[in-house]
């Protein structure tokens, strides 16, 4: 059989067949790469993040490669080679002067401890003409002490009636706690985040050991009593016109299992106009958390992009604000996957904090603020926009950077609504530092030992937060509103908050 017959045996149709099944295969193969490119560009990503986590610095800090950096100072390694000399000049040696430290003065209002010392074998006769004082910060355990309350009795003369004075109210009637030990460990636990546990320990040294079931039976008390205010401070967050929000994990307990928990969560609510901090827990991140806070909520609300805040039945009555951070930090982390792209927007969104700086540096007003935005911001948001729109057809839609930009332009409308009136903010990090306690708080007690546990700590946070931004120390102002509360309207409640506290 010669060459023509064999292929007159092979049909036109059999060799589409099999050409169509080659196509089909190399299709196949083709899509088996790319997903293997996309994976593996994911687990590169991954690797990448958890080494920075490890063993990196948390700081998303950028540097444009760019950018010239003067060296205004020399390094003292260097100061032997930098000599200028000349056969007919004299030789001049370049010298690093180093600047003194200041030494901070001692607060004058610390109680002194007056010490002293006189010399030994002072001669009879000698004149004191003078003295040295020096000083020098002690520090002497917390220790604790009785407050022994003594009320005289009087009998009137004319009268069979004796007289005595009121007892102060106390937190719990006829407990051997007053309200500033109580508020030590309530500022232990949700200012300094030192467990219930660790607490105990140090106030054991001191002599006394009160047992944790006691310690809790007082903070649920103070919790009752200080409910009402956290009421107060719940309203007023929500009847703001601008609130940034933002949630977390803690774990908590489970009844249904002996020693297991389950992840519930803290929503925090920051209302920059006023400066107050809401935090609610509920044992769910469903959209209905939210919904049912917010229902009533007119105005500004900022958040990370995160769905459950898209369900808000008042949506036409809200105005949306994204998280410039956010964005920022999607690139940062796509560093490793696609250098030139990451840095190309996170020079940009850099521009667009340096005029926030200006902003803030200048302290511009309002209508400042807005302009300064419309003129220099959104010239560059625009750029960037443009940019993204068109890297979105070539970038890798499951890689790093493609996440990234498909993030932001998600987003898009709600980054840049901050331009549209200069009292807005470009991003959510008031509220995110306001999460911070609450990771500190998780590393050292793990968990809530209950739902009503973790609704009372959400509680106490809101009101050593509030506590923080108005600079107040903590435990003063909850031993005297705890002193205080009991007998206050609720009108005056406005007088009790940590801004207002006298």
């Amino acid at each position: 059989m010669n060459k023509s017959d064999i292929i007159e045996d092979v049909s036109k149709e059999d060799l589409l067949d099999q050409l169509q099944k080659m196509m089909t295969e190399y299709s196949n193969v083709d899509s088996e790469v790319t997903s293997l490119k996309q994976e593996n560009e994911s687990l590169k990503a991954q690797i990448a993040y958890l080494k920075r986590r490890i063993f990196g610095s948390t700081k998303e800090t950028y540097k444009d490669p760019n950018q010239l950096e003067l060296a205004l100072e020399v390094e003292e390694k260097n100061l032997e080679d930098l000599q200028i000399s000349s056969p007919e000049e004299e030789v001049i040696e370049v010298v690093k002067k180093k600047k003194k430290a200041k030494r901070k003065s001692i607060p004058s209002d610390l109680p002194r401890q007056v010490e002293v010392i006189e010399p030994d074998d002072v001669p009879e006769g000698a004149t004191r003409i003078g003295e040295e004082i020096s000083e020098r910060i002690e520090f002497s355990p917390g220790k604790l002490y009785v407050r022994q309350i003594v009320r005289p009795k009087y009998r009137l003369p004319e009268e069979d009636n004796i007289i005595i004075s009121e007892l102060p109210s106390d937190l719990i009637p006829k407990c051997m706690a007053g309200n500033s030990l109580i508020s030590q460990f309530i500022v232990g636990k949700f200012y300094d985040h030192i467990p219930l546990y660790r607490a105990q320990g140090i106030f054991k040294r001191s002599g006394i050991d009160f047992p944790k079931a006691t310690i809790n039976g007082w903070i649920r008390k103070a919790a009752e009593l200080l409910s009402p205010l956290y009421k107060h401070i719940e309203k007023k967050v929500i009847q703001s016109d601008y609130i940034q929000a933002d949630e977390t994990s803690i774990k908590v307990l489970t009844d249904k299992k002996q020693g297991a928990t389950h992840l519930g969560y803290f929503w925090i609510y920051y209302a920059p106009n006023i400066k107050s901090c809401l935090f609610t827990y509920d044992n769910s991140r469903k959209g209905s958390v939210p919904e049912s806070i917010l229902k009533k909520f007119k105005g500004v609300l900022q958040t990370d992009g995160y769905q459950g805040y898209h369900k808000l039945g008042n949506q036409k009555e809200i105005i949306k604000l994204a998280c410039m951070a956010h964005a920022r930090r999607k690139f940062f982390e796509a560093k490793e996957n696609d250098r030139t792209r990451a840095e190309y927007a996170l020079k940009k969104i850099q521009e667009l904090y340096k005029i926030e700086r200006t902003n803030q540096e200048k302290e511009l007003s309002i209508e400042e603020t807005y302009l300064l935005r419309q003129e220099l911001a959104v010239p560059i948001l625009k750029e960037l926009e443009k940019w993204l729109k068109k890297e979105s057809l070539t970038a890798l839609p499951k890689s790093p950077i493609g996440k990234a930009i498909n993030y932001s332009l998600n987003l898009w409308d709600e980054l840049c609504q901050y331009t549209e009136d200069g009292s807005y903010i470009i991003d959510n990090n008031n509220v995110e530092n306001k999460v911070r306690p609450v990771a500190i708080g998780r590393k050292n007690y793990l968990f809530a030992g209950s739902e009503e546990g973790a609704k009372r700590a959400a509680m106490f946070y809101t009101l050593s937060s509030m506590c923080k931004m108005a600079d107040v120390e903590p435990h003063a102002w909850y031993t005297d509103i705890l002193n205080r509360i009991s007998d206050t309207k609720p009108s005056k409640y406005d007088d009790l908050l940590p801004q207002n506290w006298k």
